[in-house]
């Protein structure tokens, strides 16, 4: 019973608060109205909202295009890291091509003298 009552009771301040909404907007709106400025306001609203709406949209282009620059610049530098990487990879080859070439003479003459 008093569960029910509780239920009621928040049921009944809910509709309070929405009449009391909506009786606060229909005020305002009457208000604009009789003044002669609701239309103008809503266009003066309508024109605020589009202005932030572009200054916003210029900047998510100002920053796709500095991230694209960025990519790009990234990419370069992989790029160049690589052709590092492999001019290094194909110096290692070269030494240790020399190397070998130096170990195995060095066996042929180690080989001739211990003979």
């Amino acid at each position: 019973m008093k569960e029910e009552r509780a239920r009621r009771d928040e049921a009944v301040e809910k509709w309070k608060q929405l009449y009391l909404a909506i009786k606060t907007e229909l005020d305002e709106l009457i208000q604009r109205t009789y003044d002669g400025d609701g239309l103008y306001w809503k266009v003066e609203e309508n024109d605020i909202q589009m202005e932030n709406m572009k200054k916003e949209l210029q900047e998510k282009e100002e920053t796709i295009k500095a991230l694209k620059t960025q990519l790009l610049s990234m990419e370069k530098e992989k790029y160049k890291k690589e052709g590092e990487f492999d001019l290094l990879r194909q110096s290692l080859r070269i030494m240790n091509g020399k190397k070998s070439s130096i170990q195995t003479k060095d066996k042929l003459l180690k080989s001739k003298l211990g003979k």
